[in-house]
């Protein structure tokens, strides 16, 4: 009930600002900035209120500037502040820090003097040369003057394990992808082999029925033996990438990582018929 009122006389003593000020017969930017300070100071927005409240002071008649400069004091009685220092991990200076409030540029470099800020609560991010960031997060309340924010680095990582970590791990990241090519490259050919006989067979089947059509059961013996010959080589072909996918994928899933194999696989034609022909290293 209590906050209720509050907001009520609040928002009454805003409008009767804003027709005091129009009553008066002042200018836009006096007017804009009369309401408008007000109510950044409501939303504790203090640093944008006071250059509201300046242009207030030089825009607006003598009884508004009063009011104005009113405010403005109080808002410099309320500006909260903060004392911002850090040291390295032994204690001594971290050379230049800057620093980040929010995620937006507060300073270049660590001031001496303490650092205005609106009240509310606040991320600041120290950030060293190296890139090093360490954050602390902070509550203002209005008035705090220069509330100390202090801060330590962590000692870097020795450079050289670094290096050797980064190595090693660059080396792991490659060494898996050598393990799978082989078998990736023969479960491909396999694919391949299998839409060659697939098409070939295919094919023999309708010539066959053409042929058939045609000519049976006197047909050429030339184009009988075309038909028949396409339709081994399929069969080859077919069977030839059945085993070759097969292969492929037992080795992506069991192969050893150290010890990648290169399978090999090949077709032997041979007068009475063909030969698969199939090896690997284990």
């Amino acid at each position: 009930m209590n906050r209720g009122l509050l907001v009520a006389c609040s928002a009454a003593f805003t409008l009767l600002a804003g027709s005091r000020a129009r009553a008066q017969g002042v200018g836009e930017t006096c007017a804009a900035s009369y309401e408008q300070a007000q109510q950044l100071v409501r939303d504790r927005a203090l640093q944008r209120a006071r250059a509201e409240l300046r242009l207030c002071a030089s825009s607006c008649p003598a009884t508004l500037a009063q009011d104005c400069q009113s405010w403005s004091e109080m808002v410099e009685r309320d500006m909260p502040s903060v004392a911002l220092s850090a040291t390295s991990a032994d204690g001594g200076a971290p050379g230049r820090v800057r620093v980040l409030l929010d995620g937006a540029p507060l300073v270049d470099a660590l001031p001496k003097a303490p650092v205005e800020v609106d009240p509310g609560r606040h991320t600041l991010t120290f950030e060293d040369a190296a890139g090093t960031r360490v954050v602390a997060v902070v509550t203002l309340a209005p008035g705090d003057k220069a509330l100390p924010i202090a801060v330590r680095f962590p000692a870097a990582a020795p450079r050289a394990a670094a290096g050797s970590a980064a190595v090693g791990s660059a080396a792991a990241g490659s060494a898996a992808p050598a393990r799978q090519r082989w078998p990736l490259v023969l479960a491909g050919a396999g694919v391949v082999a299998l839409g060659v006989g697939a098409f070939l067979g295919i094919k023999g089947h309708v010539d066959r029925g053409d042929l058939r059509s045609r000519c049976a059961p006197d047909c050429p013996a030339d184009e009988v033996e075309a038909i028949d010959l396409a339709w081994k080589i399929g069969a080859i072909s077919a069977g030839l990438g059945l085993v070759a996918v097969g292969t492929g994928a037992l080795l992506y899933f069991q192969l050893d990582p150290a010890a990648p194999a290169a399978p090999a696989a090949g077709v032997a034609l041979a007068p009475d018929g063909a030969a698969l022909s199939l090896r690997g290293s284990f």
